[in-house]
């Protein structure tokens, strides 16, 4: 039986239009296989529009999860169920209908403007959890640290513990903290939401996040060992997590170890995905820039990409720096240079912010990798110190954008520009003043700067 409009609420009372009560279950189990990433959303809601296909959040659902993935691959069946959504208007309630207006910016590249319209949703419907969470995912994309703690604190107030989801909503708070560098409150966050949901991934992802700004990688290792079982088997997201635990190995200069965690958990088999991809490109080019053999782990990784690229090329700008990525350590000049072509196409053609992400970081970044691995390290130098501490805008977290930083200190021992090359460990020193890694690089330098005098 359908029931008409807005008779029916969610569990956190939120108001759905016209769909049967179990569609109503089915976007229940599918809004916490998103925020859990235990299970494929997407799937569970193909198969209830089978049943249902008037169900407009079904419908805007599998849209806006799809957008999240990042990936033009998916443009055709987002659209396809956009029109659909947008199709069925006048059966759907405002918010429904903001929420189908906000995936149509987001496909057309306004992903600002999108926000602006979830927050719309959200001030009346403060207990929106996909809202909220398609929110903050784009806070994280578009490197948007401040709204990705102070969205969920405008609505924080209106959640309690007797809440549906609220667990999740501490998870995401404590990664808006952390990349706030609010560090204390993050990790007390974080393990409130870990006492009421153990197996809620994103909130060890904060955790996680946490204990790498301040460089207390033994007790990270610890909390991913001890919790394993709850974070990492069957779970969308594990392969980001084990990326996370072999930084922690990395940073202690226990290479092997990190490799060990690339070959088993973070790239263990063919993969089509973007962002695990991206992460392989990101912990081989920190080991190749320690000069650790890596074998053919970049031939292998380059592949992968030279799968999408075609596609994908000038899409998302922080997806194509870490395709040229692979195809430098690759030594395959020539498809690095196309990524490049297609970033320069994109910060002229594309539109809203995915245009920006090309022509204020994608462009100078690409450039950089592209020049380090022909040796022009001064040009690595030229192309990323003006970016370096506005790289934010391309998005990505602190971590992840310190390939970046860790590339320019490389730059600048190679070239022998010691008072740079000095002036960039001295900060990560700061930040980070017990990792061996920093440390490292400071040896780097004395044995330039001794070979110099000599």
């Amino acid at each position: 039986m359908t029931v008409k409009m807005d008779a029916l609420k969610d569990d956190r009372g939120v108001p759905v239009s016209s769909c049967t009560a179990q569609s109503l279950e089915d976007f229940e189990v599918s809004l916490t296989q998103f925020q859990s990433y235990f299970g494929d959303p997407t799937e569970t809601l193909a198969r209830t529009l089978e049943r249902d296909p008037e169900f407009v959040l079904g419908h805007v659902f599998i849209a806006s999860a799809l957008l999240m993935s990042t990936e033009r691959q998916y443009l055709p069946m987002i659209q396809k169920h956009i029109e659909i959504a947008e199709s069925l208007s006048a059966k759907a309630n405002n918010r429904e209908r903001l929420l189908t207006l906000a995936a149509r910016q987001w496909m057309e590249g306004h992903w600002d403007v999108a926000s602006l319209t979830w927050d719309e949703v959200l001030s009346v419907h403060p207990r929106d959890s996909l809202a909220l969470q398609l929110a903050h995912l784009t806070d994280f994309y578009r490197g948007d640290s401040v709204n990705l703690r102070d969205r969920v604190g405008r609505v924080l107030g209106q959640w309690d513990v007797s809440i549906s989801g609220y667990s999740y909503i501490l998870g995401m708070q404590a990664f808006g903290l952390e990349e706030c560098n609010e560090y204390d409150k993050s990790e007390a966050i974080a393990t409130a939401a870990l006492e009421l949901e153990v197996r809620d991934p994103w909130a060890i992802h904060a955790l996680a996040h946490t204990y790498e700004m301040q460089g207390r990688y033994t007790e990270g290792e610890r909390m991913y060992r001890t919790r394993e079982a709850d974070w990492a088997p069957d779970n969308g997201f594990a392969f980001h997590n084990w990326w996370h635990l072999a930084l922690y190995h990395l940073e202690q200069e226990d290479f092997d170890a990190a490799l060990r965690v690339y070959d088993e958990n973070i790239l263990p088999s063919e993969s089509d995905v973007s962002m695990q991809l991206l992460d392989a490109s990101a912990l081989l080019w920190r080991l190749h820039l320690q000069g650790i053999d890596l074998g053919d782990r970049w031939r292998n990784l380059a592949s992968m990409w030279s799968n999408k690229t075609a596609l994908e090329n000038g899409y998302y700008a922080f997806n194509d720096f870490h395709a040229v990525v692979s195809f430098v350590g690759a030594g395959l000049e020539r498809d690095a240079e196309s990524v490049l072509s297609a970033v320069a196409s994109a910060a002229q053609q594309n539109t809203g912010v995915t245009r920006m992400m090309a022509r204020d970081v994608g462009l100078a970044s690409c450039k950089a990798m592209i020049a380090f691995g022909q040796q022009r390290y001064d040009e690595v130098i030229k192309a990323l110190l003006p970016i370096r501490t506005t790289a934010h805008r391309f998005g990505g977290s602190h971590a992840q954008r310190d390939i970046l930083t860790q590339t320019l200190i490389e730059a600048a021992i190679r070239t022998r520009n010691i008072g740079l090359a000095t002036n960039l460990i001295a900060e990560r020193g700061v930040h980070k003043p017990h990792t061996p890694l920093t440390l490292r690089f400071s040896d780097k330098l004395i044995r330039v700067q001794a070979a110099a005098s000599e």
